[in-house]
């Protein structure tokens, strides 16, 4: 064997590790980036679920909001309409009043 044939052997083994390591490495980060891409799934799936809760709140907000459904349990709980004469009617230039719930307590038992 010559010195030729050693220097070539080395490179051709150098070649050959430095392969075996690259593809190691390929694997190592295509294994982390499924592991990474399957928590961001996992938290796609909990945002989705979550979202899906939000709009089931906003639409019991919306039934319980329905005037239909206020004035019936206004009744359920014993309110009434107020008689023609408890009535209290406010004016546009009422804005500037300072005390408005002693204004209105005044105009309602007066």
């Amino acid at each position: 064997m010559t010195k030729v044939d050693k220097g070539y052997k080395a490179k051709i083994v150098f070649g050959i590790i430095f392969i075996f390591v690259l593809l190691i490495s390929f694997i190592g980060i295509t294994a982390y980036n499924s592991k990474i891409q399957y928590e961001i799934n996992t938290m796609n799936a909990a945002i989705s679920e979550e979202q899906r809760e939000v709009q089931d709140l906003q639409l019991q907000i919306k039934r319980a909001a329905n005037i239909t459904n206020l004035e019936s349990r206004a009744f359920e709980l014993g309110l009434v309409y107020p008689e023609f004469d408890r009535i209290v009617y406010l004016h546009p230039d009422a804005d500037n009043i300072e005390d408005f719930a002693l204004a209105l307590k005044e105009s309602a038992y007066n």
